[in-house]
């Protein structure tokens, strides 16, 4: 991986912070930003029963949502915007009984083209409740402007 300067980490950090809290349809999933390089991303999302199924569990389109926003947002750290190309999610238990539910994405792979980030979706006790992997396409598009 090339290596990116603490300037222009932040100004990176910055730019995908604006882009992520512009869009809407992260908007009205409340989804928040915690944590964000480029090797590793953390957010949270509150839960509300617009995000729920039926069963008032995190409906399992939110989760996913959720993962990719915040490993796709951790992957455009890298300098360029990405595209998700795959993603699998394992759903181990139900999100219920917490405030919040926090997404952790690290990064597995680093290539030209494809970077690939782990993720991890915790309850506020720290039971893992998705656990799944994200590839995604790297565009020619630059975040920052030369």
């Amino acid at each position: 991986m090339r290596h990116i300067d603490d300037e222009k980490v932040n100004a990176l950090r910055e730019k995908m912070l604006k882009v992520t809290y512009d869009n809407a349809y992260n908007v009205a999933l409340g989804i928040e930003v915690l944590e964000l390089n480029p090797n590793y991303g953390k957010g949270r999302m509150k839960y509300r029963p617009e995000v729920c199924n039926p069963y008032g569990d995190f409906h399992g389109g939110a989760l996913l949502s959720f993962a990719d926003t915040i490993a796709g947002t951790t992957a455009c750290m890298n300098g360029y915007y990405v595209s998700t190309i795959t993603s699998h999610m394992n759903f181990l238990l139900a999100g219920k009984n917490t405030e919040y539910i926090y997404c952790e994405a690290m990064k597995l792979k680093t290539g030209k083209h494809i970077l690939v980030y782990d993720i991890r979706i915790t309850d506020d006790k720290g039971n893992i409740i998705d656990s799944g992997e994200y590839s995604f396409f790297v565009s020619k598009k630059k975040v920052l402007e030369d």
